[in-house]
């Protein structure tokens, strides 16, 4: 999506926002030391996430000990996406008591988390995290560890220095960069959450207050289902759909399709775009699905009405729902 597109979406959204519980810094610092001396090998550059079989390594001192990843892979540093495998802890959270008590703390269903270590004299690019922020579902929460004056976050070339030990939201989605002029690393414990209505009691009373909730994505919880003949249904999708980072509603426009199929595979169900398998199907209620590793800001659904099947296509921006239905056959015929 476009930078403008971003911040049209979350208009009113704040770039930061202290949030209520605080940690015993000290303790924190322990878990980090520890696991830099008998994990030194696992800290890992950081990757961004495009797809499953695509992460795109940085060429910054920036690097990532992940405590929580997709599949609880500890040589994943990327912050995932749709893809077949829950997020899961990794065997480095066993060796952190402290974060894992930070960890939950949290009301709201974790994704990635990660400490994320900025090497000396390092700068980086002004960026935005596409879709990563309160508008589809995500909120990302810092724990500064290890801090120095000369280090900085700047959010909408505004720079901050955060306390350690506290918890903070940061607005993500909004142009950032970070710096380090020092001669240490700063060390972040980077949160990655699934929105829910749970979450906000960690935002001040008077901050939750303002919050443009219509501009803000609520994450169904999980609903139990046992997939069915009805699930297993195949149907074409318009290309873009096929991509989590497309503009907002560019699936209902006229464009080239791909065939798509959901299967059941275990116990559950999955997605197939062109015959590869894409991504699990977290069912939300009343046959709607999300994507394993994704949000509610893209769902399918699966419909019967007088014999006739179909599939629902839907994507969300905070409130606004895209909707497009199409003709869905049995998988197999």
């Amino acid at each position: 999506m476009s930078v403008e597109a971003i911040a049209d979406a979350q208009a009113g959204i704040p770039d930061v926002v202290r949030l209520l519980p605080s940690f015993d810094a000290d303790a924190l610092v322990r878990d980090v030391r520890a696991l830099r001396t008998r994990q030194a090998a696992d800290w890992k550059l950081q990757k961004t996430f495009v797809t499953e079989d695509h992460l795109v390594e940085t060429e910054l001192d920036w690097h990532i000990m992940p405590l929580r990843s997709t599949g609880g892979d500890k040589t994943r540093t990327d912050p995932g996406g749709p893809g077949l495998l829950p997020f899961a802890d990794t065997s480095h959270a066993d060796l952190a008591p402290n974060l894992r008590a930070v960890m939950r703390t949290i009301p709201s269903p974790l994704r990635a988390v990660r400490l994320m270590a900025l090497g000396p004299n390092t700068y980086g690019p002004d960026h935005f995290d596409n879709k990563y922020g309160l508008t589809w579902g995500i909120a990302r929460l810092h724990v500064p560890v290890i801090t120095l004056p000369e280090a900085k976050l700047f959010i909408e070339q505004v720079p901050y220095v955060w306390e350690a030990g506290a918890l903070w939201f940061g607005n993500f989605a909004r142009t950032h960069r970070i710096e380090n002029s020092g001669r240490t690393h700063r060390v972040h414990f980077v949160l990655d959450v699934q929105v829910t209505e749970a979450l906000f009691d960690l935002f001040p009373a008077e901050v939750r207050a303002e919050l443009p909730f219509d501009r803000i994505l609520i994450n169904r919880a999980e609903q139990p289902l046992t997939p069915a003949p009805l699930h297993q249904v195949a149907f074409e999708v318009p290309k873009s759909f096929t991509d989590w980072e497309e503009e907002d509603g560019q699936f209902l426009t006229a464009q080239a399709t791909v065939p798509a199929e959901i299967r059941a595979h275990d116990d559950g169900l999955v997605m197939y775009y062109a015959g590869e398998p894409y991504a699990g199907l977290v069912h939300v209620g009343d046959n709607e699905f999300r994507f394993q590793g994704w949000t509610d800001e893209r769902t399918v659904q699966v419909v019967e009405d007088a014999g006739q099947r179909r599939v629902v296509l839907r994507t969300r921006v905070g409130g606004r729902v895209r909707t497009l239905a199409v003709t869905a056959v049995s998988a197999g015929i």
